[in-house]
């Protein structure tokens, strides 16, 4: 099972951080990664090519993890990167329209949001007014787009775990309910990807944040994204020609430094960790967090059942700049998100013994 030890900061003591959705520490892997790849950098004439062997083994260590053809996987910066290559890759006309939740991680909605002056209407899933009237968040699921989807919806766009709350959404149910209907579903997998198992082929997405399947010319085209390129780099008159899989959407020169650290990630991962095992892990520790919380008459937001909230991502009914000092004075790490924040039960009592309220 994974050492604490291999995170120097959740080592120290006297620090307790809950703060891994919003930023991560790294660990002793990836920086051996890095360190490694520096000085290879720096004194190897030629290094290139055993970085490019190294993004090759990423993309199918990548590949088995979420149960995808390794030539579905695209290697970019970042998901918004990802994102917004399949929302710029879609064909619509004007009228047509994307659905969203009005909850939406603004990375991926303003990617929907910047084609409405091309004449793609966004149609926003209003679930913020609900949950503010009963003070419940519930996951979403294909009722919840049905009022919204019609005969010109060209896709449905959602995380599959929501940054802001920890629902975890019924993305398999969506999938199976209006990809037949020729509705894609683009999926943000930020908040699941190395915190839970992750089964893209099950879920029956049309993209993931990381992944694509065929489809139209890519939005951003450079050397990584023709087959029919030549030897010599010289550019012919020929029709361009494509790869017929997600290197499309690729550049030719990938982060590969990247990629020296997201190899050594997804070697120890899947087989040292174990997704499974890191979840379960994590639903205990929450479990206990709950049942804290409830004796302290704090609120945690979000679906209330295991099955529809995220395995790590708890958020705390806690508002005020007093809570956020009283914690920061006790060393607790953590991120005031619009509907409350992190904590730990130790450092809420004595907040609410001290009278801090927890309205």
């Amino acid at each position: 099972m994974f050492k604490r030890t291999l995170v120097p900061l959740v080592v120290c003591s006297e620090l307790t951080y809950l703060n891994a959705s919003f930023q991560p520490p790294s660990n002793g892997i990836i920086h051996a990664a890095i360190n490694e790849f520096n000085p290879q950098a720096l004194l190897s004439p030629h290094p290139k090519p055993g970085w490019q062997q190294n993004a090759e083994k990423v993309r199918q260590l990548i590949a088995r993890y979420i149960n995808a053809d390794s030539t579905s996987i695209t290697l970019m910066r970042d998901t918004t990167e990802g994102l917004n290559n399949f929302i710029r890759s879609i064909s619509f006309k004007p009228g047509d329209n994307v659905v969203i939740l009005d909850s939406e991680d603004p990375n991926h909605a303003y990617g929907w949001m910047a084609l409405r002056a091309m004449g793609l209407e966004v149609r926003q899933v209003p679930t913020i007014p609900e949950s503010l009237e009963t003070g419940k968040v519930v996951a979403a699921n294909a009722e919840a787009f049905a009022p919204f989807v019609n005969d010109r919806t060209r896709a449905i766009g959602l995380s599959s775990i929501m940054f802001h709350s920890g629902q975890k959404n019924d993305v398999k149910e969506i999938c199976n309910v209006y990809r037949p209907r020729g509705i894609h579903v683009l999926v943000d997998m930020t908040q699941q990807v190395g915190f839970a198992p992750v089964d893209v082929t099950d879920l029956n997405v049309s993209a993931a944040a990381f992944g694509f399947h065929k489809d139209t010319s890519p939005p951003v085209v450079g050397y990584g994204a023709v087959s029919n390129v030549r030897g010599d780099l010289l550019v012919p008159s020929d029709p361009i020609i494509y790869h017929p899989n997600a290197r499309r959407f690729e550049h030719l020169n990938v982060s590969l430094v990247s990629c020296a650290a997201a190899r050594r990630r997804f070697e120890f991962y899947p087989d040292v960790m174990g997704p499974e095992n890191v979840q379960e892990h994590l639903k205990s520790l929450v479990d206990a967090l709950r049942n804290a919380c409830k004796a302290l008459g704090i609120k945690i937001v979000g679906p209330e059942d295991r099955e529809h909230h995220a395995p790590h991502l708890y958020i705390l009914d806690l508002h005020g700049a007093k809570w956020m000092e009283h914690l920061t004075a006790h060393k607790v790490y953590v991120t005031l998100y619009r509907l409350g924040n992190w904590a730990l039960t130790t450092v809420l009592q004595s907040g609410i013994d001290a009278g801090i309220p927890l309205k």
